[in-house]
């Protein structure tokens, strides 16, 4: 369960409420709670929240930026749909990006930070055995930004940051498939472990093994797999509104 408004503040009190109320609606889409194609009513969610649409309005102008909203004329604000082409592209280029911060961070990484990248392999094994996606999201992102950081390449770093939104945009489709776990849960222990060789060509070689296990499907296969996850989620929403409503 997601926390709340109140709870948000309470634990970041001197944060901005803009950045607080942008946060809880991403974990909201992020969580599936708010569908693709889903209209956001910028009054309707300042009511829901209790806050003025200020925050709000501020909040959707920087997920409109971030490529989760989409605003069109006549439609309002809807969250953005999957398109498998932007997925394909955007894996395309981490097929580049990310090999190359992996080999340099396997010839550049202290021991220090060696062992930090063992602790975020360990934690991401974990959330993927939780079968929960929410916590898989989070690991994944922590993962993979911080072999970029151990790259001390601030070319790379920034080209990172510039996708990061997009990345974790099609994230959130990539951990909702549970039919990945069970491979994946063991699969970051073979990029920690090439990287811990401290070898350029088997760290890059590792990634890029990773990577393209992303595109082994079509852009249909892909498109249809990910329309399904977010039909079953609809479902199970339909069952626990019915469920709910019936018990008052």
């Amino acid at each position: 369960m997601n926390r709340t408004l109140r709870q948000m503040q309470n634990e970041n009190p001197f944060k901005p409420l803009a950045d607080i109320v942008h946060e809880y609606i991403l974990n909201e889409i992020i969580d599936f709670n708010y569908l693709p194609g889903t209209k956001l009513v910028e009054s309707k969610l300042a009511d829901n929240l209790g806050v003025s649409r200020t925050p709000v309005r501020d909040a959707i102008n920087q997920l409109e930026r971030d490529g989760f909203v989409i605003k069109t004329r006549g439609k309002g604000t809807i969250i953005a749909p999957f398109n498998a082409e932007d997925y394909f592209d955007l894996n395309s280029f981490r097929y580049v990006l990310e090999p190359l911060a992996a080999g340099y961070a396997a010839v550049r990484i202290t021991e220090a930070e060696l062992k930090t990248l063992y602790d975020y392999t360990v934690a991401l094994d974990k959330a993927y055995q939780s079968g929960d996606y929410k916590n898989v999201f989070a690991a994944e992102n922590t993962f993979h930004e911080y072999i970029i950081l151990c790259s001390k390449n601030k070319y790379l770093i920034d080209a990172y940051k510039n996708i990061d939104p997009q990345m974790k945009r099609y994230r959130v489709y990539i951990t909702a498939d549970k039919n990945l776990y069970g491979f994946l849960s063991k699969e970051h222990y073979f990029i920690y472990q090439s990287i811990e060789l401290q070898n350029k060509e088997v760290a890059e070689a590792a990634s890029r093994r990773h990577i393209s296990l992303l595109t082994t499907k079509s852009r249909d296969e892909i498109y249809n797999d990910n329309t399904k996850i977010i039909q079953d989620r609809l479902e199970m929403m339909n069952a626990f509104n019915a469920t709910k409503n019936a018990n008052r």
